[in-house]
């Protein structure tokens, strides 16, 4: 794959697909910008990145929290670090059924999964505006389409049906860019990564039996399908949510 990307936002990139996407990009000598709110595990990400021989900033950053997004922002514009592309990995998931769900607990996960997603790439089309280009790529959930259920509930479900409706809602109104700036979603199925340590092995089963394949999907190749969507490959995909999901949705 080819890419006419000079630097890359990831979000969530401590580890698991965020990590995953960072370490694909360095391999084709993209430069990223690493966020997260866990320092250790950017550290990490940032040292294979690095080794891998491309450049990589990383910032702590609370992604539930407008103040610390816009800081985050804020630094990347004082060292003069522009985006043209940004991929928004950050995410919680919940357990909490509907009729034990708090409303602080609802608002924690909209404010991180769908808000951060909406002010993330808000303040990188900012420069994409002015540079009269980029690749945004927003994540959500195989749940999206199928609905929550399966082990997270209403509110994680809600927060990644609302990842898809805020990237086709983008690409309509960048339309007039004529696909300078292209906006895509990816949909994942189950992905093995530390979101998932402590599962139980009733509930690894449950999880397992949704997927056609039959089994998890490892970090890369999610990433692989990110990869494709900021590539020059594809040119002409614009608006699209794609499923990389094991055959979950079928759709």
């Amino acid at each position: 794959m080819n890419f006419d990307l000079h630097r890359v936002m990831v979000t969530g990139a401590a580890g698991g697909l965020g990590r995953a996407v960072t370490l694909g990009l360095a391999t084709h000598g993209v430069s990223t910008v690493c966020i997260d709110a866990n320092y250790e595990g950017l550290e990490q990400t940032q040292a294979e990145a690095i080794r891998l021989g491309a450049a990589c900033h990383s910032i702590v950053a609370d992604l539930g929290s407008d103040a610390s997004i816009g800081e985050a922002f804020a630094g990347l514009s004082a060292d003069d670090l522009p985006l043209d592309g940004i991929v928004t990995c950050g995410g919680i998931t919940n357990k909490t059924r509907v009729l034990d769900m708090t409303v602080d607990e609802w608002d924690r996960v909209m404010n991180i999964n769908l808000r951060g997603t909406f002010l993330c790439v808000q303040h990188a089309l900012r420069t994409m505006v002015q540079q009269r280009r980029g690749r945004i790529v927003t994540i959500a959930s195989d749940t999206a389409k199928r609905g929550a259920g399966r082990l997270s509930t209403s509110a994680y479900g809600a927060s990644k049906g609302g990842v898809v409706s805020l990237t086709r809602s983008l690409a309509r109104e960048l339309a007039s860019h004529r696909g300078a700036i292209r906006v895509n979603c990816l949909c994942p199925g189950p992905i093995w990564t530390g979101m998932h340590d402590g599962m139980t092995p009733e509930e690894h089963a449950t999880v397992e039996n949704s997927v056609l394949m039959g089994r998890f999907a490892k970090p890369e190749e999610i990433a692989a399908g990110v990869l494709f969507l900021l590539s020059d490959e594809a040119s002409f995909v614009y608006g699209e949510t794609l499923m990389v999901d094991g055959g979950v949705v079928l759709d």
